[in-house]
């Protein structure tokens, strides 16, 4: 039997953020804003189980707020590294996974992350080894070298990496100790899974999956918030 395991990456401490909170602590909605990547996966019948990466200093705050918010489904809290790499490795060496395991990577600062797409991005990781979410580029992208434009590459292959990522056990794990072993960095999951020799299946995200990363992502995420606890009250 496949186990799957949603991994909640909230290691960040929000430094592009004006807040001195943590941006996987601040208010959106009425709630936190880790909560809403935690309630919708105990409402997922396809996850199994949850993990929660966050700063050392913040583990007693995130085990409070799982009570409080009845997660069930919660069974460790695992302290991130100094980088995204290394926090996904550390949840990777928190539990005996079982090779045929699927782990589920999402951003905790992705709150607007649908029940389809983790669904789809599941079955596509059970299916196909690697899955993960990304939506079409609309604008022109440019490469910059010393301040001077040296290229406009086409962007109709170009697409927003977004969260969830999904991956069987054997398949993250092999391509994190590739990586580790030759002291390479990667921005996120799937980058070290293609350069292990690996193949990710792109499943459709959504441009409400966004990432609250800035001041005006966090004040936009608690205007969609407000909207649709407005809409839940009618």
């Amino acid at each position: 039997m496949i186990t799957t395991y949603a991994i909640i990456l909230a290691g960040g401490r929000g430094l592009r953020l004006a807040a001195k909170t943590p941006k996987q602590f601040l208010p959106l909605g009425g709630k936190p804003v880790i909560a809403w990547s935690l309630e919708l996966c105990e409402n997922l019948s396809e996850v199994s189980h949850i993990l929660v990466v966050v700063p050392g200093e913040f583990i007693p705050q995130i085990d409070s707020l799982i009570k409080t918010h009845g997660i069930t489904k919660h069974i460790m809290t695992v302290p991130g590294g100094a980088t995204r790499q290394e926090s996904a490795y550390h949840a990777l060496a928190a539990v005996n996974f079982a090779d045929t395991d699927l782990l589920i990577f999402h951003d905790a600062a992705r709150p607007f992350v649908s029940p389809e797409t983790m669904q789809v991005c599941i079955a596509a990781a059970q299916e196909h080894g690697a899955a993960a979410a990304y939506v079409p580029v609309h604008d022109t992208i440019a490469v910059i070298d010393d301040n001077f434009v040296t290229s406009v590459p086409l962007r109709d292959r170009m697409y927003y990496a977004q969260t969830p990522q999904g991956f069987r056990f054997s398949i993250i794990k092999a391509a994190h100790e590739k990586a580790r072993k030759e002291r390479r960095s990667g921005t996120d999951d799937v980058s070290l899974v293609l350069a292990a020799g690996f193949r990710v299946k792109m499943i459709d995200g959504d441009y409400s999956n966004f990432k609250i990363t800035t001041d005006y992502d966090y004040q936009a995420a608690c205007g969609i918030a407000d909207t649709k606890h407005t809409t839940a009250r009618r």
